[in-house]
């Protein structure tokens, strides 16, 4: 039995509502709004659970332009998705997905469907704009045509998985 319950059942409504809001109205302080502490010495029960059939918890940095610094954790059709706001604020776009075992196991990319039928694959799409840059002390691995790619500390490009043509084959695959 909970210690207390909120319901609400307004009907329709012309925009997003929230039964519970929680708001910190001081900005001199750096405070949680919510903060949830579990007793338990077990563990495995969830501090935070949705029951909802398009659940998502949406993360907005309120001191950037929009579409900046908006991001959302949803779950849609058994897939775990990392989203960010597209370029015209009009939409979420995946930035990766996870899906569980009984429905692939796969991990994406900028993708959620380009698994090849495979199973406990990872995906990635191609890089809208290759490397430029150097990075520091590490490297960057990156998909460009089709052609799996690594660029290291030194600005050397290598071609890990060329996409190839093969005679007699009009169609193009990576080997």
């Amino acid at each position: 039995m909970p210690t207390i319950s909120i319901t609400s059942n307004e009907g329709a409504l012309e925009s997003a509502s929230a039964v519970l809001d929680v708001t910190a109205t001081n900005p001199e302080y750096n405070q949680p709004a919510l903060h949830i502490k579990q007793a338990s010495k077990r563990g495995g029960a969830a501090s935070i659970r949705i029951d909802d059939p398009n659940p998502d918890i949406e993360l907005v940095e309120t001191d950037q332009a929009a579409p900046a610094g908006k991001y959302e954790i949803a779950v849609q059709s058994d897939k775990l998705q990392i989203n960010g706001r597209n370029a015209n604020d009009t939409a979420f776009e995946t930035i990766v997905v996870f899906q569980q075992l009984a429905a692939g196991g796969n991990i994406g990319i900028r993708t959620t469907s380009q698994f090849g039928g495979g199973q406990g694959v990872m995906a990635i799409a191609n890089a809208t704009v290759a490397p430029s840059v150097n990075p520091a002390g590490g490297g960057i691995l990156y998909v460009e045509d089709g052609a799996l790619k690594y660029r290291g500390a030194n600005g050397t490009v290598t071609t890990i998985a060329p996409l190839r043509r093969h005679a007699g084959h009009a169609k193009m695959r990576s080997e």
